[in-house]
């Protein structure tokens, strides 16, 4: 299931041009040297730069399932193949099965699973996609987990408005 929904991102370029991170030719790096420069250009044009660095604590696993399917709807997984996510989300049980020679089988107790899950990094990368998208001023950038936002202007009152508004977006 993984394989197949990275090539259907991949082959349908879902991803927003701010996603650096699980991107051919989109590394850390990359992403360092984008934000500097920016951060370089604003200073240089004579605005007060505002940085915001946002790393979130277990991302993956603090989504909102009913938001993250209706997403998956919006880039065309739809149907049954958005039923598998929301069979996939909700409910996942797990046991461990252990096979020896010598002892024969053993069957842990089947446990509900809470946090973590392989698809999980890819379905926050799709979760967030849209945040540069949607009408904040900012330069922002987005890295896994991790979001970066510059914030600029002449004014240090605008500035610190402007980034009451940002936060407020983001949050909601």
């Amino acid at each position: 299931m993984y394989n197949r929904l990275t090539a259907f991102i991949d082959r349908n370029e879902v991803l927003t041009e701010a996603r650096h991170g699980f991107r051919t030719k989109k590394c850390m790096e990359m992403t360092l040297q984008i934000f500097t420069k920016s951060v370089q250009e604003t200073i240089e044009r004579k605005l007060n730069p505002i940085g915001v660095f946002l790393d979130l604590t277990k991302a993956y696993d603090v989504l909102n399932h009913k938001v993250l399917l209706s997403k998956l709807d919006s880039y065309g997984i739809r149907g049954v193949a958005n039923q598998c996510f929301k069979s996939y989300l909700s409910h996942r049980k797990q046991c461990v099965e252990i096979k020896s020679k010598d002892q024969g089988t053993f069957v842990s107790t089947t446990r509900e699973i809470t946090q973590g899950s392989t698809l999980g990094p890819l379905l926050f990368l799709l979760y967030i996609n849209d945040l540069p998208l949607n009408g904040l001023d900012p330069n922002i950038i987005l890295f896994a987990d991790d979001t970066n936002i510059l914030i600029s202007g002449d004014n240090l009152n605008i500035v610190q408005s402007r980034l009451n508004k940002v936060m407020q977006e983001i949050e909601t």
